[in-house]
């Protein structure tokens, strides 16, 4: 039988998760809601299951950095307007874009095509797992993740293509997407990410 204290400590854990847009791990679960890693550990567990009813429109993912919630796949086309990636600035769309587009494509490339920005938004869509790196002599070939084709909820990272396709309107070139009207910073022009 579950006890109002169990119920208490996965809604504490629904919470934080809801409210983080990037992974936490165990540890900082833990710490956030004042458990012990093992006892934090078989609640995320248990809110997995429940999560993991076709009835709910979130499901929780675990991957190197940590936990997540997620939009279901199913869900994803009707919320979407919602929330248009805004975790992502342009840079980082434009280079995902670039990757989904052509990979496996090499860093070098990314760089020429988006500048010397291009090394630190590989490195942050790196480190979200959004992209792969594979080393391919002195510089790494790129390519889209599992993960990736998971936070713009297709189903395999080969939808990618067409999926930035449709986002830009059909314009997807060599350098990322294309939009009519859409400001797509240029490589000479500041971008935070």
């Amino acid at each position: 039988m579950v006890t109002p204290i169990e119920d208490e400590l996965k809604a504490k854990i629904e919470a934080a998760l809801f409210m983080s847009s990037e992974a936490i791990t165990l540890r900082q679960i833990a710490k956030i809601v004042g458990r012990r890693s093992e006892i934090v550990a078989r609640a995320i567990h248990e809110l997995k299951e429940t999560l993991h009813d076709s009835h709910r429109g979130v499901y929780l993912i675990e991957n190197s950095q940590g936990y997540q919630l997620r939009v279901k796949p199913e869900f994803v086309s009707i919320v979407r307007p919602l929330t248009p990636y805004q975790d992502l600035s342009r840079g980082l769309l434009r280079v995902l874009a670039l990757i989904a587009y052509k990979q496996p494509i090499t860093q070098s490339e990314v760089v020429k095509v988006i500048g010397n920005r291009g090394y630190a938004y590989v490195k942050k869509l790196e480190s979200r797992g959004l992209i792969g790196t594979i080393k391919q002599g002195r510089t790494k070939a790129l390519v889209a993740t599992k993960e990736f084709a998971n936070y713009f909820g297709l189903e395999d990272v080969n939808d990618l293509r067409k999926f930035f396709e449709d986002m830009a309107g059909g314009e997807v070139s060599e350098t990322g997407i294309n939009q009519p009207g859409s400001n797509v910073p240029s490589e000479g022009t500041e971008e935070s990410s």
